[in-house]
């Protein structure tokens, strides 16, 4: 009876653990073209409630060229890919979950992304071995669909978002 009880517990442990998990969100990274390195020395990343037409600010990271946003960009002929998330925490990240704006003061340029349309799925493997998809997002008032790809200098696949000079 005991070795029965230990078989159905497991077996109920192993069953609810291969059940569908709620997947990861994905997020989106900024592909500059056209910019000097010059431009994007200084970076403002605003987060706000999603929703809100950018009124209800939540927080802002100041990305500069002595944190490790030289490390964490490279150029391939005229475009320069900053990837957030070697700059700063997982709440900078370009996230579904909220709206957001990159300012750079170099040049007076603030793009908005907002409506980030991201469907919420479910996996039947690991929690973190899926993940959502981003569809589209709304970029200065107009509809985008972000490029899904592998950057020249990393391992893995990101969404991109074009931002032109």
């Amino acid at each position: 009876m005991k070795k029965l009880s230990l078989i159905t517990v497991v077996t109920i442990v192993v069953l609810s653990s291969c059940g569908p998990n709620m997947c990861r969100d994905q997020y989106i990274t900024p592909a500059f073209i056209g910019f000097e390195i010059s431009d994007l020395d200084t970076i403002v990343v605003r987060q706000y409630e999603k929703g809100s037409d950018f009124h209800q600010l939540i927080d802002t990271a100041l990305v500069t060229s002595d944190t490790t946003f030289l490390k964490s960009k490279a150029t391939v002929n005229d475009t320069t890919f900053v990837l957030l998330n070697h700059i700063s925490g997982y709440e900078k990240y370009i996230f579904p979950d909220h709206d957001w704006q990159i300012y750079l003061p170099a040049t007076n340029l603030t793009v908005s992304i907002s409506n980030i349309v991201s469907p919420k799925t479910e996996g039947y493997s690991k929690p973190f071995a899926c993940t959502n998809p981003i569809n589209s997002f709304i970029q200065d008032s107009i509809k985008a669909t972000p490029q899904f790809g592998k950057l020249p200098f990393t391992a893995g696949d990101y969404y991109l978002m074009y931002i032109k000079k």
